[in-house]
């Protein structure tokens, strides 16, 4: 959960760099806000390449610590809602705009850091499951299955 959203960072800022801050790129990589693949697509690379090594069925459930995760942020979110937004933003405007959306429709609603606190590390989590769960099965269908002749 910490590799996986720093590789997305490194690979985001480094696009950004090497295509000088274009507007075409500063679209492709803000299209989608968290369902962008820029941001769940090192996860997804790091459990299929950790798990062709390991081959550990208990790399698919890093999904849960991935959900604890965002549920605690989420939570944080929630508990620190203040009632003066009354009538501007409803706790889940909050919950969309700080953890959804990387242009929020309401910039004055919910704390933006939170994608990059709580959602990133959760998709990285679970393209990372999901990445170590298409190894197993790769591998799995790989194996030749035992002749039954021969025992």
């Amino acid at each position: 959960m910490v590799i996986s959203p720093i590789a997305a960072m490194v690979v985001l800022l480094g696009t950004v760099i090497l295509f000088n801050n274009s507007h075409g790129i500063n679209a492709a990589l803000s299209a989608g806000g968290a369902a962008n693949p820029w941001l769940w697509g090192p996860g997804l690379i790091l459990g299929m390449l950790v798990n062709r090594f390991a081959l550990k069925g208990t790399a698919c459930w890093v999904w849960l610590a991935g959900m604890v995760w965002m549920v605690c942020g989420i939570f944080a979110a929630l508990s620190s809602y203040h009632a003066r937004f009354v009538g501007i933003c409803s706790p889940l405007d909050i919950i969309t705009n700080g953890f959804f959306f990387s242009l929020p429709k309401q910039p004055y609603c919910g704390d933006h850091g939170n994608l990059m606190r709580f959602t990133l590390p959760t998709l990285s989590a679970i393209a990372y499951s999901l990445g170590a769960w298409i190894t197993l099965w790769l591998v799995r269908d790989a194996r030749p299955s035992p002749d039954p002749v021969k025992q």
